[in-house]
């Protein structure tokens, strides 16, 4: 099958992704010809993937009614895994990216082969309960921390988990006979972004993630930039303090040392106590390895004076590394994914604070947080949705002739 007619499969599939059209709208919409356009849609409801769904209600049109073609959410599902930091989350969803089931599992092992083994036996254990065999499962899209070669289908370096290149694509699709993709996960968390919320329309834009690290993608023209060497987008390992704090990345003194949440913990290790943090210490019992953003933001609204302090001065920071993006990428929005910035009061002062070093246009109205609302492996499903289906203009591994 022809890249031409395989794209133009995948540009209808993806016309009615959201809502059913008729073939005519189609047509218009993807400039193709509606006897082109018929001919296409033919194919793919014979394969299943689509269907019509009703006449289209114009009381005053004389002849043939229009006729609605939808999308077949149903027709395969795939698997989304998203792995970081001490958990690994697994979502089953169907085309609409719907998911339908979900587990977060605690990694007690941090074994790249038996963190794998589990997800392959979750994945396994979700297939039973829904009778579901292979040829229903499009693939597994998995969104990893840390350093990641998706071409070779690499994890060259997940940071907090192993410090090695672990061939996850070859390892999984070897044991599940299921295709395979993956990316970093806050790439595929970026492109749910675009997919699943009210910013979907938005073709530029840089997306962070504040976790226990930092982590970034940039979107142009609706898509990830990678960058020509596969690096782009690591905003939370620019070097902001020369003398600062040794980074897991090995570089000294990055954004993520000073502005993560796993930074702000560590800083309020070194001098905890009770007097210091009456009402934190109060709320993780004394004990400070039970500290968590939970606790924190809690304690920062009690206001503890050093909780308030060092949330600020990691705010002061971050406002930095959005000034330094806006400087560079000038994208229409820049998205925050992060407990902490749900909440309005944080978002204001981290405007308030980049607003004291940089005048920029309209940037109150740039910078939101993230409208994602469900779990993060929704990021993998994503991704194996779009590259295994809409990308491929649902063709079926059988289809594609060989070059």
């Amino acid at each position: 099958m022809s890249d031409v007619k395989m794209s133009n499969r995948g540009l209808i599939l993806r016309q009615i992704k959201d809502k059913p059209k008729p073939r005519k709208d189609i047509a218009e919409k993807i400039k193709l010809t509606p006897a082109a356009v018929t001919i296409l849609v033919n194919e793919l409801i014979d394969q299943g993937c689509i269907r019509e769904s009703g006449q289209v209600n114009e009381p005053s049109r004389v002849g043939r009614k229009k006729v609605f073609i939808e999308l077949n959410k149903d027709y395969k599902y795939a698997f989304g895994i998203n792995i970081e930091g001490s958990h690994m989350n697994i979502c089953i969803g169907n085309l609409k990216c719907e998911i339908l089931d979900y587990m977060n599992v605690k990694i007690k092992d941090i074994d790249p082969y038996k963190v794998l083994d589990l997800a392959i036996t979750i994945i396994k254990d979700m297939m039973n309960e829904r009778n579901l065999t292979n040829d229903r499962i499009i693939g597994v899209g998995l969104g990893i921390v840390g350093n990641v070669d998706s071409k070779r289908g690499l994890s060259k370096h997940a940071y907090g988990l192993w410090d090695k290149e672990v061939k996850v694509v070859s390892y999984l699709s070897d044991q599940l006979k299921i295709p395979v993709v993956v990316e970093n996960n806050v790439r595929t968390l970026a492109l749910a972004e675009l997919e699943l919320t009210t910013h979907r329309k938005i073709r530029n834009m840089v997306f962070m993630k504040l976790g226990p690290g930092i982590g970034s993608a940039v979107i142009l023209d609706n898509d990830i930039y990678k960058g020509s060497y596969n690096n782009s987008g690591e905003l939370g390992h620019m070097v902001i303090d020369l003398e600062g704090k040794k980074c897991r990345c090995g570089q000294t003194g990055c954004l993520e040392t000073v502005a993560s949440i796993a930074s702000l913990i560590d800083g309020i290790k070194e001098d905890f106590s009770n007097e210091h943090y009456p009402y934190l210490y109060d709320k993780v019992h004394g004990n400070p390895e039970n500290i968590s953003e939970d606790h924190i933001l809690d304690a920062y609204m009690a206001g503890d004076q050093l909780i308030l302090e060092k949330v600020d001065k990691l705010i002061c920071f971050l406002a930095i590394g959005v000034i330094n993006s806006v400087k560079f990428y000038d994208p229409h929005k820049i998205i925050i994914y992060s407990k902490m910035f749900e909440q309005p009061v944080f978002m204001k002062k981290l405007v308030e604070e980049i607003l004291k070093h940089e005048s920029i246009e309209d940037l109150s109205e740039r910078i939101e947080p993230s409208s994602l609302q469900t779990e993060k492996s929704v990021g993998g499903l994503v991704l194996v949705v779009n590259e295994l289906f809409f990308k491929i203009g649902a063709i079926e591994p059988g289809l594609i002739r060989e070059k």
